[in-house]
């Protein structure tokens, strides 16, 4: 740049006194800091997947789906003069109870013999998710008849649904099994662990001493177990095997090495109870706890969508027969139900947010629970009783007495209510189980958690008891009064919502980010142990993992559910059946 003679270039110290001396020169970068802006620039190119993903992964909204398979046998037969209910029986003695009740053909002046019990089974209507008898005059329409039907009704005369998770761990509920071999029983509190019962008995390690459980002790082999017996001031004891000689006998028998102990400790006919250890040498953090889980209702009855699943039928065909008028007591010809096969769908028309929900231990909940109650409306039976599935198996050919009416542990704390008929005069009260409403806390699944391994194990599902009201409905069983024969069903049928990991995570806090609020310290490691929970869509190599339908902002997880109304004395669903596995096929064959 060339210097304009005129201009004078002067210091600064020259110009004034306190003035510095300035380098005037500018040093001029070279790299282009600067460019045209073009047309469309600010538009970014985005990938719907990533979008679609990212909504999936940040969105807690449910609503979960299921299909109901009903599964009934109607077993039990009784009798029954009041009017209403006789009239509407599955006949079983038509003919001797038609002579009885009408006495030479009720020719005058004989009068029919109105106190004659009629025999039979209840109706599969009785037990249905959906009543569909909304239009038999003398039962559920006038004259005389039991109830005024109300159709919108039709889905919650028999049952309510709901969904729940599991909220909080009950340590102190009392139990009570009785063992079918020995007839041993025990009464102990939850978090005591798992009653044995101690015999003497020899396998392939030598003479060992045995303990027979009421139900899955959940061992392994090498593991450790503390029990409630004390020998020599030491109670923690190694397992050395599984099972007697007996088929299926591995998960309720372990055995311990018998080094010769002497004195009383290990006496055959000696009980207790026992918790399961994985290490010795760290006792306190891998020692299991035992409760009974406590579910939370999320919904409220009148949030239920239940309706037909089209024409699909279980894989067991209806049974329906033919009554002949003259053979009936009312004189109406009509056919009668005893089984049916119906498929229902049930949703739910609100939101569920889990977000704010933890479950019962402190974590992100990865499982809803479809709740099913037996509300009973129609008054054939008796207020629910509770129990789990070591206390099905009968005892002596009859129901177990933990059952019995007089044993208030069993009772459930669902409210009850009574009402009156609506014949002429009224008859009752007739007992019905109430809704139950957001917020409610019902009983759950007997549990083992763990939190070395953080893991959690059913030990025994959790089952309500049916019975009938023998005021109206008399069973014709030998069973006492006090504990009649019932149908079992299970209430709480899970769907998952996502997946814990397969491995435990473990990491030192100060090398490791993100470790979640759920985890557990050891002390023993001085590090940090969890299970990552897997995102949505993601499957593992072991199968683990949800891949749900993700739209509008919210999840659409599906499972089919088998509900089986199971007649005591029956084998389906008892916990502590041996289920023979299918054989191994490999290439060869």
């Amino acid at each position: 740049m060339p210097v304009n003679d005129t201009t004078k270039i002067v210091l600064g110290s020259l110009r004034y006194k306190a003035s510095p001396n300035t380098v005037l020169s500018v040093n001029v970068d070279l790299n282009q800091n600067e460019k045209e802006l073009i047309e469309f620039d600010r538009n970014v190119d985005l990938s719907l997947q990533q979008v679609f993903s990212d909504e999936r992964q940040t969105s807690t909204i449910f609503r979960p789906v299921t299909k109901y398979s009903v599964i009934f046998k109607n077993t039990y037969t009784g009798s029954t003069n009041y009017a209403p209910f006789k009239n509407n029986l599955y006949y079983t003695n038509a003919i001797a109870n038609t002579i009885s009740t009408f006495p030479n053909g009720n020719l005058p002046p004989t009068l029919p013999n109105l106190t004659v019990l009629w025999e039979g089974y209840p109706q599969y209507f009785e037990f249905d998710f959906i009543r569909n008898d909304n239009n038999v005059v003398g039962y559920t329409v006038p004259p005389n008849n039991h109830i005024n039907f109300v159709n919108k009704s039709a889905s919650t005369y028999n049952w309510t649904h709901y969904l729940s998770y599991a909220f909080k761990n009950d340590f102190n509920k009392q139990m009570y099994a009785i063992d079918n071999v020995t007839t041993t029983s025990w009464a102990w509190v939850a978090s005591d662990g798992i009653p044995f019962i101690i015999t003497q008995g020899n396998d392939d390690f030598g003479p060992v001493i045995s303990f027979r459980c009421p139900m899955k002790h959940g061992l392994k082999v090498n593991e450790f177990v503390e029990l409630t017996l004390t020998y020599n001031n030491t109670n923690v004891f190694q397992v050395i095997s599984l099972g007697d000689p007996a088929f299926g006998s591995d998960e309720y028998i372990f055995n311990i090495y018998n080094i010769g102990y002497i004195g009383t400790t290990f006496n055959n006919g000696n009980t207790g109870t026992f918790k399961r250890i994985i290490n010795k040498s760290n006792l306190n953090e891998t020692k299991s706890k035992y409760y009974v889980r406590v579910h939370k209702i999320l919904t409220n009855a009148e949030d239920a969508v239940l309706v037909k699943a089209g024409f699909e039928q279980n894989i067991y065909n209806p049974k329906t027969k033919f009554e002949n008028g003259i053979l009936t007591p009312n004189g109406v010809s009509r056919s009668s139900v005893k089984e049916g096969g119906q498929a229902y769908s049930l949703s739910f028309n609100v939101d569920v947010d889990v977000q704010p929900l933890r479950d019962n231990q402190n974590r992100p909940i990865s499982e809803l629970y479809f709740t099913t109650i037996w509300k009973g409306y129609f008054g054939w039976t008796k207020r629910l009783k509770q129990g789990w599935g070591f206390n099905i198996p009968l005892t002596n050919s009859i129901p177990n007495p933990w059952w019995d009416v007089s044993n208030p542990l069993s009772n459930t704390t669902i409210t009850t209510n009574t009402y009156n008929s609506s014949t002429v005069p009224p008859v009752g009260p007739f007992i019905y189980n109430e809704n139950l409403n957001y917020g409610d806390l019902i009983d759950g699944d007997y549990c083992e958690w763990n939190d070395y391994e953080q893991t959690e194990r059913v030990i025994s599902r959790y089952n309500h008891k049916i019975t009938f009201n023998q005021t109206y409905f008399g069973l014709n069983t030998d069973a006492p009064q006090s504990n009649q024969f019932g149908y079992y069903y299970k209430p709480h049928d899970p769907i998952v919502i996502r997946r814990y990991s397969t491995y435990v995570e473990e990491g030192d806090p100060l090398k490791v980010i993100n470790i979640p609020d759920y985890a557990f310290y050891s002390n023993l490691s001085n590090s940090f142990r969890w299970r990552d929970i897997y995102p949505y869509g993601f499957i593992d190599n072991d199968g683990v993992g949800v891949d749900y339908p993700f739209i509008n902002g919210k999840h659409y997880p599906f499972v089919n559910t088998i509900f089986r109304i199971t007649p005591e004395g029956s084998n389906v669903g008892v916990d502590n059946i041996t289920v023979i596995a299918e054989p191994l096929v490999d290439d060869c064959e």
